[in-house]
């Protein structure tokens, strides 16, 4: 028996170019997470620098910053938070890629018990 399944990609865009995808999703639940831009580019596998750019690409799709971050003192203390835009970015795209797993679910069954 073939197994057929459902599959998709999506992410945010205006009319120019990308704002939001499926990386700057785990980047920014990994800041929210841990407080920290460095530790969360760690932990999704990206370069600090490439994290920065991405969020930038992203503060100039959308003219608002995703992330506030701020320098610690003499002895660390720095951090990283994301913003009101940076929070509406996140939900909603997981709450459409939740929508996206649910129909996606519901049309490959449907393949599946017509194949």
């Amino acid at each position: 028996m073939v197994k057929i399944k459902v599959a998709f990609k999506f992410w945010f865009e205006t009319e120019e170019k990308y704002v939001f995808g499926e990386g700057a999703l785990k980047l920014l639940e990994e800041v929210s997470k841990s407080g920290s831009l460095l530790k969360a580019a760690n932990s999704v596998q990206m370069s600090y620098r490439y994290a920065w750019g991405l969020l930038n690409k992203i503060k100039k799709a959308i003219n608002s910053p995703v992330i506030i971050t701020h320098r610690g003192g003499k002895h660390g203390g720095g951090g990283s938070r994301l913003t009101d835009k940076g929070k509406f970015l996140l939900q909603s795209y997981l709450k459409i890629k939740k929508d996206f797993n649910i129909l996606s679910k519901k049309h490959s069954e449907y393949l599946q018990s017509h194949i």
